[in-house]
C-alpha cells in the first residue's frame, strides 16, 4: 500500500474511531448538563409517578448521585381534580438493589384531610399490584408530620418493611411521636392476602401504652373531631376488608379525655365533663353482629335535669334529685356506667359504688352528686332504641338515606327503612314495638 494511502486510512480511522466518538461523548455530556435536559427528565419522572400512584406529582429537581440511586428534591403530591395538597417531601432517595429496594424520605408532611389518597397510594397502587411487590422494600422517614385543623403531630422516626411471603404481602410500620423518647414504638401492620378466592386486607394498629391524639385524624375521620381536641386513643384497632364488606375490632382499647359537650353537641340536653371509655369487647361486623361492652367514667361536669328525666322515662332510671335543685343543671361528682350491647339488646348498669371514695353508694348508681346517688339503673336488658330516645326529644333525629349514612344502615341491628313519600324524607326505625312511632331524624 502506498504511503499516501496509508496516511489517508490512518486519518479516517482517527476521525471515525477517535474524533467522532469523542465529539459525540462531549456533545452528550454538554446536553445532559443543560437545564433543558434536566427539565425533560424531571417532567418524564413526574408523568411516570403521577401515572403509577394516581395523584399529581410535582418535583423541583432530579438527581442521579450514584448508579441505581435516584434523588428527588422538593416533591409535592396534589389531588388530581381540585389540586389540593396531599403531602410533600423535602427529599426522596430511592436505591434499587438486586433483592432489596431502599427508600428514604426527609421531612415528609401529610394533610389529615387527604389521608384517603395516601391510603389509595399504599393499598390500591402498591399492595394490590403483584408486579410491584416481588422484592423486599425498606423505607425510613425522618420527622413525619401530619397536619390537621386542630393541630399537627410529628413522628420522630418512621421505619417500614414490606415483605412478600408466598401469597401474602406484609407491611410493618414502626413510629414514635416526637414528644416521646423512651417509649416503645407504635406499630401498624397491613397484610394483603391473595391465597383465597378473593383477596383481603387486614389493618392493625398497636399503640401499646402510648396515648395517640385523635385530633391527628380529625380531618380524615370527622367523627374524631366530636371527641374533643384532647381526646386520645390507646390499645389496638383491627380493621378487615374483603369481598363481603368490612369489620372492626376495638377490643381492649380505650378513649381518654373525651369532651362530652363536643360528643353530644347536637343533643337537646346538657352534659359536660371529661370522660374515659374502656372497651372490653368491640366487634362490629355490619350485616352480621354487633358486640360491644365496656365502661364509661366521667367527672367534672354538669348534667341537665331534662336528661335525667328523659332517662327516667325512656330507660327506667330511678331519679332522686335534691330538693333545692330547681330547674338548673346539676354539677355531678361522677358518672360511672357499664354498657353491654349485643345485637339489638342493650344492658346498662351503674358502677359508681365501685369507684374509690364512693363505696358507700348502693349498687346500680349511674350518677353521683352532692354525696349521694341521683340516678340509678335497674340493670334490665332493653332495646338500644331506648337509649336513642333518651338523648333526643320524642326520639326524633333525622338521618337521610344517602351514601354518607349508608354505614348506619349496615351497623344498626336489623334497621327498617320507611317508604319514601312525596315531600317526605326516608327515615330509619328500630325493630320491635318498643320503638313505637319514634323515628331517627337529622337534617
Amino acid at each position: 500500500m502506498h504511503e499516501r494511502t496509508q496516511r489517508a486510512v490512518a486519518r479516517l480511522l482517527f476521525v471515525f474511531c477517535c474524533a467522532v466518538p469523542t465529539g459525540l461523548s462531549v456533545l452528550f455530556v454538554a446536553i445532559t448538563c443543560t437545564p433543558w435536559y434536566g427539565d425533560y427528565l424531571r417532567r418524564a419522572m413526574e408523568r411516570q409517578l403521577s401515572r403509577d400512584i394516581g395523584v399529581t406529582v410535582e418535583i423541583e429537581s432530579l438527581e442521579y448521585p450514584a448508579p441505581k440511586v435516584t434523588r428527588l428534591n422538593g416533591v409535592r403530591l396534589l389531588e388530581p381534580e381540585t389540586g389540593a395538597e396531599v403531602g410533600r417531601v423535602r427529599m426522596v432517595t430511592w436505591a434499587r438493589g438486586d433483592t432489596v429496594n431502599g427508600i428514604r424520605l426527609s421531612q415528609p408532611e401529610l394533610q389529615s384531610a387527604q389521608l384517603a389518597y395516601v391510603w389509595r397510594i399504599i393499598h390500591d397502587r402498591f399492595l394490590c399490584q403483584p408486579e410491584l411487590t416481588t422484592r423486599l422494600v425498606r423505607m425510613v422517614a425522618g420527622d413525619l408530620t401530619i397536619h390537621s385543623r386542630s393541630g399537627s403531630m410529628t413522628f420522630r422516626t418512621v421505619r417500614t418493611w414490606l415483605r412478600p411471603v408466598d401469597q401474602r404481602i406484609e407491611a410493618v410500620l414502626h413510629c414514635v411521636p416526637a414528644a416521646r423518647h423512651n417509649d416503645a414504638p407504635v406499630q401498624v401492620d397491613v397484610v394483603r392476602d391473595r391465597s383465597g378466592r378473593f383477596a383481603s386486607t387486614q389493618w392493625t394498629l398497636h399503640s401499646g401504652d402510648m396515648a395517640l391524639p385523635c385530633s391527628a385524624l380529625a380531618d380524615y375521620l370527622p367523627a374524631m373531631r366530636n371527641l374533643g381536641t384532647d381526646a386520645t386513643f390507646t390499645g389496638m384497632l383491627q380493621w378487615k376488608s374483603d369481598e363481603s364488606g368490612w369489620s372492626i375490632d376495638l377490643s381492649g382499647s380505650r378513649f381518654d379525655d373525651v369532651e362530652l359537650s363536643e360528643l353530644l353537641h347536637n343533643v337537646p340536653h346538657r352534659l359536660t365533663g371529661r370522660a374515659s371509655v374502656r372497651l372490653e369487647r368491640c366487634q362490629i361486623d355490619p350485616g352480621s353482629a354487633v358486640d360491644v361492652s365496656g365502661t364509661l367514667l366521667a367527672s367534672g361536669g354538669f348534667i341537665g335535669q331534662s336528661l335525667l328525666h328523659s332517662a327516667q322515662s325512656q330507660l327506667g332510671f330511678d331519679i332522686n334529685l335534691p330538693e333545692a335543685g330547681g330547674a338548673r343543671d346539676l354539677p355531678y361528682d361522677r358518672i360511672a356506667l357499664r354498657f353491654d350491647l349485643f345485637g339489638p339488646q342493650l344492658t346498662l348498669a351503674g358502677i359508681c359504688h365501685q369507684q374509690r371514695g364512693m363505696e358507700y353508694l348502693e349498687p346500680g348508681v349511674v350518677v353521683a352528686a352532692f354525696g349521694q346517688g341521683i340516678a340509678q339503673t335497674p340493670g334490665q336488658p332493653q332495646s338500644w332504641a331506648s337509649l336513642v330516645r333518651a338523648f333526643w326529644q320524642e326520639g326524633r333525629e333525622v338521618v337521610p338515606v344517602s351514601a354518607q349514612a349508608g354505614w348506619l344502615l349496615e351497623v344498626l341491628p336489623s334497621p327498617h327503612v320507611l317508604p319514601l313519600r312525596t315531600g317526605a324524607m326516608p327515615r330509619i326505625t328500630a325493630p320491635g314495638e318498643s320503638w313505637g312511632q319514634a323515628v331517627i331524624e337529622q337534617p
